[in-house]
């Protein structure tokens, strides 16, 4: 039977652990079933257990039954502190010596009582890499903005049909019909421009959009945002095809794709691009400004500095945007350069960055969002692709091209379900609808482009930005960021590494840029 939390004893409150449901005074946790200490104050160490043999990197769960709040919780390793965290449980991930290890889970309440316990573990080493990936030396990966999947490949299905390949895809459907914001019924139709004005993918509106799975409110969120010449929305159900995006169409085509591939989080930009490079929002739901020191959150870069991997990140305007968001900036802004020295690097396998992330271009309008030409963005990602493939470094490479959230535009995909990063809530305000982390955004473009890419693969397992993450982590032998990417999967359904599919890539289409680009245009038929 559900007991509201009024109803939970004071105790026990505050013994949620991340992705955890409280029934009585157990804590279910999807990777441990713990019964917290109910004496007050008390620490109880859920994973690892005392006296067992763990693989680094560890994994610690551990929950607290207090009758005050608790301020913050620290872990410490054979005495030196390796966690601190303003959170009333631990769910993480930490690299540890081999060896014998006395680990320890301390925790201080708002009356300053400090309280902790102890276990005592032997370290083994890591998991080898999944069989193969080492074939994979190096791997770049790129956001582009505000597309949701069947505004871009919601035609694939036919695409392919039209190729002979029947096998299943969770296309578009042409014949559903929605309301727009005056009422009116509108079924999804081909733009007549390659650029419209902007929708909105803010918190608020994706879970109005989303509206518990029904996914038929896309319309109807439209008036957050400005727009001249589409007053009732409709452009919210407009869609591309391979007609105005040949190149990513038979990219798709030749290498992998998946139907199932979501953004992190049900919002917009910045929380989705934290989850991208960190495996959580810690908590924001929407862009703030960062401290003068950056995010300390750990990034994907510092854990590739830490184990020695050799990573670059290239912006293509004249802001380096994302990263210099982070701490990881101020210590590792000697790895960040202008587009132009891609285009220098990877004609050198050997110097060519084992990890690489291209930031999207927003002020010389080449990110495809939906306020700017999307053939223009579209055909300069080719010209990078392009000499990704033209290099010597393509017969050990993978390009991993995505969006960073769906921009919102219809999709007919409800969101998925994922493990909540860590234990901190939504910042949200009394005007926000309620929401949690275990949800993902909308569903999203992927294309997997490597000579190793399964040929015509299309995937149909749930994923979000932090498979990416999994599977630098699983090929660079890193240890987790957070518990999404430490359960994410890692990809590696991708590839064939029996042999490369496509070590001499196939032929593929010129981008074209002539495409209309006319706002007055972008209203469904009619409207």
């Amino acid at each position: 039977m559900f007991r509201s939390p009024t109803s939970i004893p004071h105790a026990l409150r505050n013994c949620a652990l991340a992705v955890a449901v409280l029934f009585g005074p157990y804590c279910v946790h999807l990777h441990a079933m713990c019964t917290l200490n109910p004496s007050s104050p008390s620490v109880t160490i859920c994973t690892p257990a005392n006296g067992t043999t763990v693989s680094t990197p560890v994994h610690i769960v551990a929950g607290t039954t207090d009758t005050n709040p608790v301020s913050f919780i620290q872990v410490f390793v054979d005495g030196v502190k390796t966690y601190d965290a303003k959170v009333t449980s631990v769910d993480t991930f930490l690299a540890m010596p081999l060896g014998a290890r006395r680990l320890t889970v301390l925790a201080k309440d708002s009356v300053g009582t400090i309280f902790k316990t102890t276990v005592n573990i032997t370290v083994s080493s890591a998991p080898p890499p999944p069989p193969g990936l080492s074939n994979i030396n190096h791997i770049v990966f790129m956001l582009q903005e505000n597309r949701s999947f069947d505004s871009y490949f919601g035609r694939m299905g036919q695409y392919r049909r039209d190729r002979g390949f029947n096998d299943p895809f969770a296309e578009l459907p042409l014949d559903v019909v929605l309301l727009d914001r005056a009422g009116h019924p509108v079924s999804p139709y081909h733009f007549q421009t390659v650029c419209h004005e902007n929708v909105t993918p803010a918190w608020n509106e994706s879970h109005y959009d989303y509206h518990n799975g029904l996914m038929d409110r896309f319309m109807m969120t439209t008036n957050s945002v400005p727009a001249t010449y589409d007053p009732d929305g409709t452009r919210a159900m407009g869609y591309y095809d391979w007609t105005d995006l040949p190149y990513y169409y038979e990219l798709a085509f030749q290498f992998g794709t998946s139907d199932r591939f979501f953004s992190s989080v049900l919002t917009g930009t910045a929380p989705n691009r934290y989850f991208m490079f960190a495996g959580t929002s810690f908590g924001h739901i929407r862009y703030e400004q960062a401290p003068s020191t950056g995010w300390t959150f750990p990034t994907i870069f510092d854990r590739l500095t830490a184990a020695g991997v050799r990573w670059r990140y290239y912006y293509i305007d004249s802001h380096q945007r994302d990263i210099t968001m982070w701490s990881t900036y101020r210590r590792d802004n000697s790895k960040v350069f202008p587009i132009s020295q891609y285009f220098i690097d990877v004609k050198n396998d050997a110097t060519f960055p084992q990890v690489v992330f291209i930031d999207r271009g927003s002020s010389n309008q080449l990110d495809e969002h939906p306020a700017v030409n999307i053939q223009t963005g579209a055909a300069y990602t080719k010209g990078l692709i392009d000499a990704l493939m033209q290099s010597p470094a393509w017969p050990s490479s993978a390009f991993i091209l995505t969006y960073d959230e769906g921009g919102g535009l219809y999709d007919h995909v409800p969101p998925a379900v994922f493990p909540k990063p860590d234990s901190i809530p939504p910042m949200l305000l009394s005007t926000d609808t309620v929401g949690d982390f275990t949800q993902s955004g909308f569903r999203v473009p992927l294309t997997v482009i490597s000579p190793w890419t399964k040929a015509h693969f299309v995937s149909h397992v749930d994923r979000d930005f932090t498979s990416i993450l999994r599977l630098i982590e699983a090929r660079f032998n890193l240890s987790p960021l957070t518990a999404r990417d430490a359960a994410a999967d890692d990809m590696t359904e991708f590839f064939d590494f029996s042999a490369p599919a496509n070590l001499t890539p196939p032929t593929l289409p010129d981008q074209p840029t002539n495409g209309t680009c006319l706002f007055s245009l972008e209203r469904a038929p009619g409207h």
